[in-house]
């Protein structure tokens, strides 16, 4: 499931990214760079281990920059 937040203004980010589901994307920023006004925390949610961030060519030049919450970690048997 992908939630566009790219529309919205900042601090909308860790909100949502809390709410989505292990394995859900989050769009932050559809564009030519990473910009926006949800790039820094996305950036410091991927540092502290909250999310994966990735780019998706949707166009010649165009990208969507996308937060993925990860999925949860498995118990080893």
């Amino acid at each position: 499931m992908a939630i566009d937040i790219s529309k919205l203004s900042s601090g909308m980010f860790l909100t949502t990214l809390d709410k989505v589901e292990p394995g859900s994307e989050v769009v932050y920023h559809v564009g030519k760079y990473a910009a926006g006004p949800h790039k820094k925390d996305a950036l410091t949610a991927q540092q502290l281990g909250h999310c994966l961030l990735y780019q998706r060519r949707l166009d010649v030049g165009i990208f969507a920059y996308i937060a993925r919450k990860p999925q949860a970690a498995r118990a080893s048997k």
